[in-house]
């Protein structure tokens, strides 16, 4: 989509042309009066810089909804990211994307039985997504806590509603998230439908010519004519055993430009635990977003150390590796 369109008013009902309306102005005027808007990274969808701004087309509109840990982001949620934003079909009419970040507690709990000391604030998660700025103008780093995104949310739906316009959220996972065990579970983020691809690691349940039954779910069936074919093309499928029954939409890329040894956050971890300090930038650029900055936060941590096991766990492995 370019700025010229995007931005080209829009005909009122009257005949009359009124300006195009920024969903960035929706949430600048709901934002709580402590949010920081006084950086331009910091303002939604960089809306002092923006150029191609996200704009209320038509009487629907959606937007991704893309939660994670990101402990630490990388180039492959970016990846990801672009990638079902451009490719997810036009049918969604997807205007935006909002990241959410989950709470340090969470996060902690998270990492607590991980062989890693790495855990960074939600703030500074935050940080690494935008850097100088994040790359699009079409996402945004949501500020605030994971566990004020309901609230925030609903004060948008509403906001917008006011004005005749139907905001929806569509949930986008990574392939860890949906798989061949089932898709998800909707009342965790309140989206009945969830969208993801393959564009950054494969997926379980992708064959070369044929997709595998989701468990818990309908059988596929292609966007285009509803036969139940893959045929390398955008797939559905219903979930049948959650309420409300959303849909599964699987963006299949191009396996030939699949990258063979992707991007993730466990690669981050690695590097950082087996590389001298001196080499961390170098060693994490095309992998890290904004390897820079992700240094400067790690070099703050203290040095990683592996959990100390329990005992009977220790007793175990001890036993198990004498020679008999």
């Amino acid at each position: 989509m370019s700025s010229s369109t995007s931005t080209t008013p829009q005909p009122s009902s009257q005949g009359e042309t009124m300006a195009p309306r920024r969903l960035a102005d929706y949430i600048e005027r709901i934002k709580a009066a402590d949010w920081t808007l006084s950086q331009t990274t910091a303002r939604p969808f960089n809306n002092g810089t923006a150029t191609q701004p996200p704009i209320i087309r038509g009487r629907v509109n959606q937007i991704l909804l893309f939660p994670g840990s990101f402990n630490p982001p990388h180039q492959g949620h970016l990846n990801l990211l672009k990638h079902v934003f451009h490719n997810a079909g036009a049918d969604l009419n997807i205007i935006a994307a909002i990241i959410v970040t989950t709470d340090d507690e969470r996060l902690k709990m998270k990492m607590d039985r991980r062989e890693t000391g790495i855990v960074l604030s939600r703030e500074k998660r935050q940080n690494l997504w935008r850097g100088d700025g994040i790359p699009v103008d079409w996402a945004w780093v949501y500020d605030k806590s994971e566990a004020s995104w309901p609230g925030f949310r609903a004060k948008l739906v509403n906001a917008l509603k006011r004005d005749g316009v139907d905001l929806k959220f569509v949930l986008l996972f990574g392939p860890d998230a949906i798989t061949a065990d089932g898709g998800y579970n909707p009342e965790c983020w309140n989206c009945g439908d969830a969208v993801t691809t393959d564009v950054s690691r494969p997926v379980d349940f992708r064959y070369p010519n044929s997709l595998r039954q989701l468990a818990g779910c309908e059988p596929w069936i292609n966007l285009e004519d509803g036969r139940p074919r893959f045929d390398n093309k955008i797939s559905i499928c219903r979930q049948s055993r959650v309420r409300p029954r959303g849909t599964v939409r699987f963006i299949p890329c191009n396996l030939d430009r699949q990258s063979q040894d992707a991007p993730s956050s466990t690669k981050i971890r690695e590097i950082i635990e087996n590389s001298p300090q001196e080499e961390w930038e170098e060693r994490l650029k095309g992998i890290a977003l904004h390897p820079k900055l992700l240094v400067e936060y790690l070099k703050e941590l203290p040095p990683p150390t592996k959990p100390v096991e329990p005992k009977e766990d220790l007793a175990k492995k001890q036993w198990e590796s004498i020679v008999w």
